[in-house]
């Protein structure tokens, strides 16, 4: 976790330096294998945190979108690190799709009653 954090926390400032600082790192391979380990347990991380975000912003009715955007602004570089991980790694972003699927369920039905298929 201290590892993440560091990480994350240089990832406020400049994220491709702060992953390919730890890409690099032996702690990475000694702790999650490799760099898509890592990004993987930060995306866990994040979906983690998005999910409680969620359930608290259903129950003081507030909107899912606004809800991320809250956690976004609330964690920079762990957003920064995702965003990039995304457009590094084909894992990381095959996740994206079922990020805003979870969103997308506590957002609630399109307007009309219609669903989104």
């Amino acid at each position: 976790m201290a590892f993440m954090a560091d990480m994350v926390e240089h990832a406020a400032t400049d994220a491709a330096n702060a992953l390919d600082r730890a890409a690099g790192s032996d702690d990475v391979r000694r702790l999650f294998g490799d760099e898509d380990g890592l990004l993987l347990a930060l995306r866990h991380r994040w979906v983690t945190m998005l999910a409680a975000k969620l359930d608290q912003a259903a129950y003081d009715d507030v909107p899912a979108e606004q809800a991320r955007a809250e956690l976004a602004a609330a964690n920079p570089g762990l957003r920064a690190i995702l965003d990039l991980a995304s457009r590094r790694s084909v894992r990381v972003r095959a996740l994206d799709r079922s990020e805003q699927q979870m969103v997308d369920y506590y957002a609630g039905p399109a307007p009309g009653g219609l669903t989104v298929a």
